[in-house]
């Protein structure tokens, strides 16, 4: 039940965490002040944020001193501090640490060298010539050898890539591989065990989990040029994310060779949409097997929870070429978050409703944002309560703000503020703001949300048809996927989204519904897409043979994973099929799934909900 008290005095596990930005040199009494100054601002705890700017060396001795000492002071008043497992950002090579190991640790790619010839070395992974149509575009390839040249011909060469050192973000050295199980086992041993050793009886107790920050495949990968045609060649190179056994991977996962396919991933050639498909769902599963699941179960292991964002999460493409997909992965976090930047909303409801999806139906409590980056030093307390409302409206009950510098000398003070500093003049007032939010945190936090419509999340299309040298048919599927999603919630429609992956582990067709983990579903929505997996194809049967409501936009999928089917046809002629996406035809085809909530006389649609149903009553957050 509510508890009114708890309600007007919420406790620190509640209230907002800023990243607390530890950038100059440390020292463990102004680290203890600045701890009570944090509490002050009303604030529970805060993330130990090795950012830029730091002097002392990260992970050394003087690292964990101050650590022991925010750890302490914190213990003091009953805040939290958590670790942040990266000097800077992207997480995974320990402020260089593991790059400088072994060069099987740096980041890979398969780099495709498009030229008048094929060429040899140790390096290369095959080789390919295409006939050209008179447009210069590839119509069919086949196995050449090194050396061959001439002809009219495209000669393809594919070569493993290793990034090299000289990096100045990443110490001088550069990014890691994380598609390969032992570099993030070697991330593990370097920058997570050493908090074993000096604290290991705070953990789960002031020192709640770990902070992961932007993981991503792409980062010191080659980029193609910004400007086509490139000065140079005719044709620049490519590049996809690679590791030394991802052929074996793929093998074993999909039961042929990608090494004999190749050219399929870049041009629309072959069987070109089952390649790139079975491509890219190995490359989300062995980021998420190696990444994501290998650091979940050590933090399990060690009382703490697992926290943090992943790369450029806001769209289809981005997403797809960082990660490969973001929903698997917040199955592997305690606490599953996003990042949210900039004065803007709309530009993250794809984000925030892959999160909250997947912690309403997996059963997690708590949702994190990392907030309020990039927005200058000018919001007012009303930015930050309408840009928090949104939040909070879609999913969100733990803020996390970006940032509290614990120095403003020098460049410092311009990283990405808001800076939420005591120097600032409304700083004795932050706590007002801070209570609202945590009282809001303490509201939704509690029991189930109530969500009776599925989206089905359209990745698997995403996969099967991008290539690095033509984006625009992702984009395209961008595009109209934010446009449904924005008309649902303008019609009053509150819904989660299925990731295929989590629901053939977890979903299952029930007495006229989706059932997926915690949560149930009168109608499922499928957006404009081109293929499902074969298990999503057998559910939605089920689903609407036992009297479920299936809903399609077109264009509506005609393959299972990525292979045209008679079968996937055949269940879209059983479903209500819409042309134009708009709230009105959104309605009338949803006009007999029960609304939760009815809202009348917002015709513009700007009225947002967030229901819960918590034991016997309901809580409902309007914004």
């Amino acid at each position: 039940m509510i508890k009114r008290e708890f309600f007007k005095k919420p406790s620190p596990e509640f209230r907002g965490a800023p990243f607390w930005s530890i950038n100059d040199r440390l020292d463990p009494k102004e680290v203890m002040r600045q701890v009570a100054l944090l509490k002050e601002g009303g604030y529970g705890g805060a993330f130990f944020h090795a950012r830029e700017g730091l002097v002392t060396s990260f992970l050394g001795e003087e690292w964990f001193k101050s650590f022991k000492a925010a750890v302490d002071k914190a213990k003091e008043f009953n805040m939290h501090i958590w670790i942040y497992d990266e000097l800077r950002w992207p997480s995974g090579f320990a402020g260089g640490i593991v790059p400088a190991l072994d060069a099987e640790y740096r980041a890979k790619a398969l780099l495709m060298i498009p030229s008048e010839r094929a060429y040899g070395g140790k390096e290369v992974i095959a080789n390919f010539k295409c006939k050209l149509d008179e447009k210069g575009i590839p119509l069919n390839y086949e196995e050449t050898n090194p050396g061959e040249e001439g002809g009219d011909y495209i000669y393809l060469t594919f070569m493993l890539f290793t990034a090299s050192i000289g990096e100045t973000w990443f110490n001088g050295l550069s990014y890691v591989d994380l598609l390969n199980r032992e570099a993030v086992k070697k991330f593990l041993e370097v920058a997570y065990e050493p908090y074993v050793k000096h604290l290991k009886e705070e953990f789960g107790k002031t020192i709640p989990g770990v902070f992961t920050d932007e993981p991503n495949v792409s980062s010191s990968r080659p980029r193609p040029p910004s400007i086509l045609p490139p000065r140079g060649p005719r044709i620049p190179p490519f590049s996809v994310p690679w590791t030394n056994d991802l052929a074996k991977r793929f093998m074993e996962m999909n039961g042929y060779s990608i090494v004999d396919k190749l050219p399929e991933l870049f041009f629309d050639i072959g069987d070109y949409m089952k390649t790139r498909y079975d491509f890219w769902k190995t490359v989300t599963m062995l980021f998420l097997e190696s990444f994501s699941k290998q650091i979940y179960e050590w933090c399990d292991k060690h009382g703490l929870k697992f926290t943090g964002h992943y790369l450029a999460e806001d769209r289809l493409l981005s997403q797809l070429v960082c990660a490969g997909a973001v929903m698997p992965h917040y199955e592997y976090q305690h606490v599953p978050g996003i990042d949210h930047l900039g004065m803007h909303i709309w530009g993250t409801l794809l984000t925030i409703k892959q999160v909250s999806s997947v912690a309403n139906q997996l059963g997690k409590r708590r949702v994190l944002c990392e907030t309020y980056g990039c927005t200058g030093n000018y919001p007012s307390f009303a930015d930050r309560k309408w840009i928090g409302d949104w939040l909070y409206a879609m999913g969100v009950n733990l803020l996390n703000h970006h940032l509290v510098p614990y120095s403003m000398r020098g460049r410092r003070k311009k990283d990405y503020g808001l800076n939420f500093h005591w120097s600032q003049p409304w700083w004795k007032y932050n706590r007002i703001i801070e209570d609202y939010f945590a009282r809001l945190s303490y509201m939704l936090s509690r029991g189930k949300r109530v969500i009776n419509v599925l989206v089905i999340h359209p990745i698997g299309s995403a996969w099967a048809l991008y290539s690095p040298v033509n984006t625009s048919k992702v984009m395209e599927l961008d595009d109209s996927l934010l446009r449904l999603l924005r008309s649902l919630l303008s019609a009053h429609v509150d819904f989660d989204l299925g990731d295929e992956m989590l629901m053939k582990k977890y979903g299952e067709a029930r007495d006229g519904r989706i059932v997926i983990g915690e949560m149930s579903y009168d109608a499922v929505v499928v957006p404009p897409s081109i293929t499902l997996a074969a298990n999503t194809v057998s559910l939605l049967k089920e689903f609407v043979d036992s009297g479920g409501i299936l809903v399609a936009v077109t264009p509506t999928p005609h393959m299972i994973e990525g292979k045209p089917s008679e079968e996937i046809k055949a269940l879209f002629k059983k479903a209500k099929i819409i042309e134009k996406i708009n709230p009105a035809t959104l309605s009338n085809a949803l006009k007999n799934v029960v609304k939760p909530i009815m809202i009348e006389g917002d015709e513009n649609g700007d009225i947002l909900y967030h229901l819960r149903k918590d034991e016997e009553q309901y809580i409902l957050f309007l914004a």
